[in-house]
């Protein structure tokens, strides 16, 4: 073969080396571009799956980013809870974080929640001061009334996945189910998002009854010279913060009642009557300490507010306090509040706001449309 054949030879082999390398590399680059928008695709779908669950969870998240329960929302719970068992004519008792509360139905709280079910479904719940536990239902409050000796209502206030939900067992072995009660389920929101509480009588549907226990109170003889009791403005029920430089003060307003902590922390509480008779001469200090919670109540209006004017029972001299609910704008939003005024001149002494976080935020900024001395 001579030097001319032999090397149309060996460019032939070249050719068909040449051909063979080249079809794989368009076989590994395809798998390669598979492989790649294989990746892609796979990427896009996980993409969707998390936008659609932070979607999903945005409104828990939200309240996840802070402090889910703690001393302050305890408190103003256990104020509410107070008002509303009045409310209610029902005394609830309080979990006090080490002892079981045992209830008439036979159960122990919170020590029977890990064999507890809500809505006859297996789930994990248990006490959790903080609420922030991996549970099902953190139970953050425990309060029991027992009805009778066999029976009980028990609820339990939860955060199910950073929500405010309330339960409720009625003596139905150890099953829950979410309250149907909307005063509790409000205003146990109403708690968490630091806002004020309300407590509300319950609607009178029978013409039969048309008087509530609330206008009976407001005028039967109570003996000793108090006529009933003077009711408040629902706008005022619930819990007030106010904040000066002495420090946090508290009211907490139901029906007939406004008790009060000071900046020292000092608490007490007056009941509001319609006293119907003269303050006598010469009253003794033992009767004076007898009646220290009771009040001598009335409205008066003043400066364009509606106050409720309270004097001590045998107070013969002085103005009194003066309580009215009120509302100022606040970072463009209209917050209810309550004024509490005193003086001859009925001066502007505070300003109490629904959280302690607001008044925080206000301290003792003064409003132009309240009187200043």
């Amino acid at each position: 073969m001579d030097t001319i054949e032999k090397d149309r030879l060996l460019m032939k082999k070249l050719t068909i080396i040449s051909s063979v390398i080249l079809s794989l590399l368009l076989v590994l680059t395809g798998c390669g571009s598979n492989s790649s928008k294989k990746s892609n695709v796979t990427s896009k779908v996980k993409l969707i799956k998390q936008s659609s669950s932070k979607k999903s969870q945005k409104g828990v998240a939200k309240k996840k980013s802070g402090s889910l329960w703690n001393n302050d929302k305890d408190s103003h719970l256990e104020d509410f809870m107070k008002q509303w068992g009045e409310v209610m004519n029902q005394t609830y008792t309080k979990y006090d974080g080490t002892n079981n509360i045992q209830t008439a139905s036979g159960m122990n709280y919170p020590q029977d929640f890990n064999s507890a079910t809500v809505n006859e479904q297996n789930v994990s719940m248990a006490w959790d001061k903080k609420g922030t536990g991996k549970n099902d239902y953190n139970v953050v409050a425990i309060y029991n009334y027992n009805k009778s000796s066999s029976s009980s209502i028990t609820y339990a206030f939860t955060l199910a996945d950073g929500e405010p939900i309330v339960l409720v067992n009625e003596g139905s072995g150890n099953n829950w189910s979410e309250t149907k009660n909307k005063s509790l389920r409000e205003n146990f929101v109403n708690i968490f998002d630091g806002k004020a509480t309300h407590v509300e009588k319950p609607k009178v549907s029978s013409s039969s009854s048309a008087k509530s226990s609330s206008s009976t109170k407001a005028t039967e003889d109570l003996g000793e010279g108090r006529g009933g009791y003077v009711t408040t403005p629902e706008a005022m029920r619930g819990t007030w913060y106010s904040k000066s430089e002495y420090g946090m003060k508290k009211l907490v307003i139901s029906e007939h009642e406004i008790a009060y902590t000071d900046s020292n922390g000092q608490s007490g509480r007056t009941i509001l009557y319609k006293k119907t008779i003269p303050t006598p001469d010469n009253v003794s200090e033992e009767k004076v300490k007898d009646k220290m919670e009771w009040g001598d109540a009335r409205y008066v209006n003043i400066h364009g507010l509606q106050y409720i004017n309270v004097l001590g029972w045998f107070q013969t001299a002085g103005a009194g306090a003066d309580y009215a609910a009120h509302t100022e704008e606040i970072n463009g939003n209209k917050v209810p509040v309550v004024v509490e005024g005193g003086g001859a001149g009925y001066w502007t002494f505070s300003v109490y706001y629904p959280s302690e976080d607001l008044a925080n935020q206000q301290g003792d900024t003064k409003y132009e449309d309240l009187y200043y001395q």
